[in-house]
């Protein structure tokens, strides 16, 4: 886990650096960097990702101009068709006989970054457009080649062993080639990925769905059934997420208060805190593979901004509503995918179902008062048009 917890730090670091100096966005905050480990990790998400990056922008120029999408919507409908169209087109070529692409669970969950590229230069002016791919281009080549400098036989030993591995796991691509793996529970959702596609894509309604009803955001556009998914693999997922959310919101907070950075700047580096401070949990406390903990800190630093940026007046809504649309996602998969033995309410006794099942009904109370409070205050269809008529006059 130590490789990939540099890589992404040095990535978001350098990205920081690129928007504070040149202005662009390198693709975007995260990108770069996690699919610069996601690429090591497993050789076909570097032919996945230019394929979704490309559906994506080709996606992205058509809606543009045939519909009125614009913003959020876009991004949203970038990050689908970023997600769908790789599947479709490997999963094709599988069963037309090519061997080797098979499309892990560990370039699935995160197949979203594609999109999240395309919106980005779909952004930018032809000129920045083109520095920026450029620019991001050779980030990542130097990411990956520092990355594959540092997974080999020799470091193992130094490297390998002292947290969960992530790319010298049984799993990665990189350690295989290299011959360095060390072992170590590869990771696995034990779901199939039409079932992980549905789930994000739901996610994803759901969050949207709730802000266009009421206007608040929930935690992260897909953080809740990936939280879910994690959860049902290692319950010692959801504690990690709380506290962690809780510290780098704190942290990230006192730094703009402190330095009035704001925007990526400040997204960039709530991740980077959340990343690095997942190395000594791994060392001292390694109670989930490297993977889970690995994904959890970029879910806690998203979801830490994400809590940052709301109004305050909206914080406590948006933590009400998400924490029941996280439990409704936690029961629902729960009936579809068989938790691992790890996972949360497996062999537990009498005590924890009765804590459990108390916070679960806690959660999913304060998230149904929560909308109807809402419901409630939401301006009849007679009172919208009223104020659409009062705007346009």
């Amino acid at each position: 886990m130590i490789i990939a917890a540099i890589l992404t730090v040095l990535g978001l670091l350098i990205g920081i650096g690129i928007v504070q100096w040149y202005g662009l966005r390198l693709s975007g905050v995260l990108v770069v960097p996690l699919f610069a480990v996601y690429a090591l990790y497993d050789f076909v998400a570097v032919p996945a990702f230019i394929l979704g990056t490309v559906a994506a922008y080709v996606g992205l120029t058509v809606l543009q101009r045939r519909t009125f999408l614009f913003g959020r919507q876009l991004l949203l409908a970038s990050m689908g068709i970023s997600m769908i169209v790789p599947l479709g087109v490997l999963g094709g070529l599988t069963l037309a006989g090519i061997p080797g692409l098979t499309f892990t669970d560990v370039t699935f969950v995160w197949s979203i970054l594609p999109g999240v590229a395309a919106y980005n230069y779909h952004q930018l002016d032809s000129d920045r457009r083109r520095e920026d791919v450029l620019l991001s281009a050779a980030t990542l080549v130097g990411l990956i080649g520092l990355g594959a400098g540092l997974v080999n036989l020799s470091l193992a030993p130094h490297l390998g062993h002292h947290t969960p591995p992530v790319l010298y796991s049984d799993g990665s691509d990189i350690a295989a080639l290299q011959q360095a793996a060390v072992g170590g529970t590869t990771f696995s959702l034990d779901a199939s990925l039409s079932l992980i596609l549905g789930a994000t894509l739901v996610g994803m309604i759901v969050s949207e769905g709730v802000y266009l009803r009421w206007g608040i955001r929930l935690n992260g556009i897909i953080a809740l059934p990936l939280l879910a998914l994690f959860t049902l693999q290692s319950a010692s997922v959801l504690p990690l997420y709380v506290v962690g959310l809780a510290v780098v919101y704190w942290l990230i907070t006192q730094i703009h208060r402190r330095t009035l950075l704001y925007g990526r700047v400040l997204l960039a580096t709530g991740l980077a805190i959340s990343v690095a401070g997942s190395i000594p949990i791994a060392i001292v406390a390694p109670v989930t593979t490297g993977l889970h903990l690995f994904f959890t800190a970029i879910l806690v630093g998203i979801g830490a901004y994400n809590l940052h940026r709301m109004p305050p007046k909206h914080r406590s809504t948006s933590i009400a509503l998400s924490a029941c649309a996280f439990v409704l996602f936690l029961g629902i998969l729960g009936l579809l995918v068989t938790p691992a033995e790890a996972g949360l309410l497996v062999d537990i006794g009498l005590i924890e179902l009765g804590v459990a099942a108390t916070a679960i009904t806690a959660a999913i109370t304060a998230g149904a008062i929560t909308a109807i409070r809402l419901e409630r205050r939401r301006p009849s269809a007679t009172e919208r048009r009223r104020i659409r008529s009062h705007e346009h006059t």
